[in-house]
């Protein structure tokens, strides 16, 4: 039996990026970077079908209702599986991002939902409280459709997933088989028109080009301002990548002691701090106490005091700047209208990912993405990655969000419906099956993959291969419980305190507060939610005196 340690379900994991798919369809499944492609057939083959397909006799139904997802790509995939498995049922429901939480929430409501694979990024509570089939349970399963154990065709460095150490309490409530990286995506004919030859490398130069490019007309940044992109889109993502440049020693403060239920002797006894590695505190390095964390929320201690904090008075100096080159009615600006903005020529630059190389040629003629008859006409596009801020207060070099993504889970219902749900997954991630997907990626016109697999037996087409090889790492933010992911859009996700950083921000942004009092909002924020934060958690503030202890099951 393998080992298995559940860091995957750190809530700054779960709750990445609903939107990663919101720039438009573009990005509804996108995939892994940095993964070594296996010796296996082209993943647009079909493979030969297992010696031990033939006695099964699968039957049931399976209901798919995935966020922003193309239909064309995932009705391929059920037909597919449909094929090799006539006793099966596959249907395809997929729904709008916008509400999908709501709505997937609500399916809990009346018991248990319908609806059987998802995406439950967003939805902590009902993660929490086991509402999804445990993926670990079938790792070590044959999969038929490889001949060979389940887990030993996952890339499970890339997806995220550090099995070592034992714990009776380890879950994995989704699984991510592609990796995403989030670039910045940008028009070469505006940077040529005002007389800019290079991508920017630092903060400033980035600055400087939006100066230029806003006085020629044009919109510097196609940015998202809802509440929405401000929490967990793009705009959320550009506010906790540079508050990481700025905070990065929090790992001293919340790494796990050796006397710590967290710690694991094999990776935590050698362990070094080291700015210059962006891998150093990945999760696969060095496990991380929550306990701790939420202790240094509650105490202010180093990086997590955020009110009078030199570092977070300059980080947030630098984000309002860059702050004031985005569309008009910033705050009422949706996703797919910021997208348009890029689309049609009116907007430099965008945030986005590897896979918009091939989705860009598709939207560029799509008249609902355009509101254009016929299109409209392409212009050259290129890519950068995110220019670091500099300055005293800086620490390191910026990262950016490179992560395993997809957050596929299945609702947890009888041993029967899981055990045909991880079949399903099982035929997804074989060669065959994800041959089936990247052949009808290509074949779309709403989907493209951002990556390569996190999957040991698959080779891209070599088109893919090669132009995810030119996106060069520069280091992780996301799934680390940091004060940028869980203090910077106030604190941990939990809603109420959100939404009043929401508005806070956008008074800051305004010009309404000063950087000051900006700072000291939003410490009065944490400090207010942080007890209903942690009794939401099914924590309370004692558990923090004893960091060292896992705190007690409660209903």
């Amino acid at each position: 039996m393998f080992k298995k340690k559940g860091l995957a379900l750190l809530l700054g994991i779960l709750m990445l990026s609903s939107l990663l798919a919101a720039c438009s369809k573009n990005n509804a499944e996108p995939s892994p970077s940095g993964t070594a492609p296996g010796s296996s057939a082209p993943a647009s083959e079909t493979a030969s079908e297992s010696p031990s397909e033939a006695a099964r006799d699968l039957k049931g139904t399976i209901n798919i209702s995935l966020p922003n997802a193309s239909s064309f790509v995932w009705n391929a995939v059920a037909n597919a599986y449909m094929a090799k498995n006539p006793g099966v049922k596959v249907t395809v429901d997929n729904k709008p991002m916008e509400g999908y939480k709501e709505w997937l929430t609500a399916q809990f409501a009346a018991g248990t939902p319908e609806v059987d694979m998802v995406v439950n990024n967003e939805v902590a509570a009902l993660v929490n409280e086991r509402k999804f089939m445990d993926y670990y349970a079938y790792f070590d399963k044959m999969n038929p459709y490889t001949g060979k154990p389940w887990v030993e065709s996952l890339d499970l460095g890339a997806m995220g997933i550090n099995l070592e150490g034992v714990s009776s309490e380890d879950f994995l409530a989704n699984l991510n088989f592609e990796s995403v990286q989030i670039v910045w995506v940008y028009n070469k004919e505006i940077f040529e028109k005002v007389g800019i030859a290079e991508a920017p490398k630092t903060f400033d130069e980035l600055i400087d080009a939006f100066e230029k490019i806003k006085a020629e007309g044009y919109t510097p940044l196609a940015l998202a301002g809802d509440s929405t992109s401000m929490w967990s889109g793009e705009a959320g993502w550009l506010v906790r990548i540079y508050a990481d440049q700025y905070l990065r020693d929090f790992i001293n403060v919340i790494r796990s002691q050796e006397q710590d239920y967290s710690y694991v002797p094999e990776i935590d006894s050698v362990w070094q701090y080291d700015l210059t590695d962006p891998y150093n505190d990945s999760n696969s390095n060095v496990t991380k106490n929550e306990m701790r964390h939420l202790r240094a929320i509650r105490d202010k201690e180093g990086p997590y005091q955020v009110e009078g904090n030199p570092k977070w008075i300059a980080y947030a100096d630098n984000l309002k700047r860059l702050f004031q080159y985005v569309p008009e009615g910033f705050f009422g600006v949706k996703a797919e209208q910021a997208y348009n903005l890029f689309l049609t020529g009116k907007a430099a630059t965008l945030m986005g990912t590897p896979g918009h190389y091939f989705q860009l040629p598709k939207d560029f003629a799509d008249e609902e993405k355009t509101g254009a008859k016929g299109g409209v006409k392409p212009f050259e596009y290129g890519f950068f990655n995110m220019p670091s801020m500099e300055g005293p207060e800086v620490m390191a070099p910026a990262r950016t969000i490179q992560i395993p993504i997809g957050f596929y889970g299945f609702v947890n219902k009888s041993a029967e419906q899981n055990e045909l749900n991880a079949d399903f997954m099982m035929y997804l991630t074989s060669p065959e099956g994800y041959g089936v997907y990247v052949k009808a990626i290509q074949e779309s016109d709403d989907a493209s993959l951002s990556g390569s697999p996190a999957l040991k037996d698959i080779t891209l087409p070599p088109e893919m291969a090669s132009a995810f090889a030119d996106f060069a790492p520069i280091g992780n933010t996301e799934g680390y419980l940091s004060p940028g992911n869980q203090l910077a859009r106030g604190l941990m996700d939990y809603q109420p305190s959100v939404q009043d950083w929401v508005g806070s921000v956008q008074r800051f942004f305004d010009g309404k507060l000063t950087t000051e009092a900006y700072l000291k909002e939003l410490q009065a924020n944490i400090d207010k939610y942080l007890e209903p934060a942690l009794k939401q958690a099914k924590k309370e503030l004692s558990d923090l005196d004893t960091p060292e202890r896992r705190p007690p099951e409660r209903q």
